[in-house]
């Protein structure tokens, strides 16, 4: 069967509209890749010289017929499933010039910018997606991660809100924003978001750690190891459960258990610094010098600049 492209009157729930998305969600940092805005001419249409890709003006092109609607979105697809999003994007621009208001090449647009590590444009295309699409909450999260790709923490703490806003019972909207109000040492409002995803989403194991997390912060390590117990039951090898539960075993001074979980998290994730930060003041703590300075040269290894770390080597290097 042939894949028609969508029109103007057609989006994610029509029967001709394809699915452009290639993979689920993610919240997982991505490498900065900035570079120019594409600005060459697309296929079949004039050259834009100065307008952004997502600008429209009056003397734009004639609108693609649906016959050569549907041919340059079968290229687009075929370009995006084989990673040549680079030759997808001026075909995509093309289809969103002359159907401004389908969020379906938004949509794809926007994921190609993300691919190309331009966030600035990614940022831009969710946005206008969260105003078109039928579902806003589609667009979410990546609608905040594309500004937190920038550094703009206000913008993606705002964007998380507008997500829950747009659907206040969505768990996964619940999680992201509580977590970003987390990392902004909102942790009051963090906790009270994480309980509220709890009575929503009672076996949501991330919102479980998270809300074990401010927990173990207020001092109700009990109530934390609880919620991590939970989750561990489910997640055996959740790295994020591992840190957590080495970090409330250690508060309790059960420091063999504490380091049989932490070690377990090493095994599984050696590059999470936590783990190794976390393992070194044990041996500080049990005055293991030799293995404390291992666990800091590791974190120093991938962060060479992280002066605090250094000190801490430093000091135990002369204790020694």
């Amino acid at each position: 069967m042939e894949t028609r492209a969508p029109t103007e009157s057609q989006g994610r729930t029509g029967q001709a509209a394809p699915e452009p998305k290639s993979s689920a969600l993610v919240a997982i940092a991505l490498p900065l890749l900035l570079a120019a805005i594409y600005l060459g001419p697309f296929s079949g249409a004039r050259s834009h010289s100065t307008a952004s890709p997502s600008s429209t003006s009056s003397s734009t092109s004639s609108v693609l017929s649906p016959e050569a609607s549907q041919q340059l979105w079968q290229e687009c697809n075929s370009q995006f499933r084989e990673g040549r999003y680079e030759q997808a994007l001026p075909g995509v621009l093309r289809l969103h010039e002359s159907y401004p208001s389908n969020h379906i090449y938004l949509e794809m647009a926007a994921e190609i910018y993300d691919k190309l590590g331009r966030y600035p444009q990614e940022a831009e295309f969710w946005e206008m997606y969260f105003d078109r699409a039928p579902n806003p909450v589609t667009a979410c999260p990546q609608i905040a991660q594309a500004y937190s790709k920038q550094g703009k923490d206000k913008e993606a703490l705002s964007a998380f809100e507008r997500c829950l806003a747009s659907d206040p019972d969505n768990s996964d909207s619940i999680f992201f924003l509580a977590h970003a109000l987390e990392q902004a040492g909102e942790t009051r409002r963090a906790g009270e978001l994480y309980q509220r995803g709890l009575k929503i989403a009672p076996d949501y194991a991330d919102i479980q750690l998270g809300l074990a997390r401010i927990w173990l912060r207020q001092g109700n390590v009990e109530g934390a190891k609880g919620l991590v117990e939970k989750a561990l039951k489910k997640r055996p090898n959740d790295v994020d459960a591992l840190l957590v539960a080495g970090l409330i075993y250690t508060r309790e001074q059960d420091l063999p258990r504490a380091k049989k979980y932490l070690e377990q998290g090493v095994a599984l994730a050696d590059s999470y610094l936590d783990f190794h930060l976390a393992l070194a003041e044990i041996a500080e703590e049990e005055k293991n010098y030799p293995e404390a300075i291992r666990q800091y040269d590791r974190v120093l290894k991938d962060r060479p600049s992280d002066q605090n770390v250094r000190a801490k080597r430093d000091a135990l290097a002369v204790r020694q």
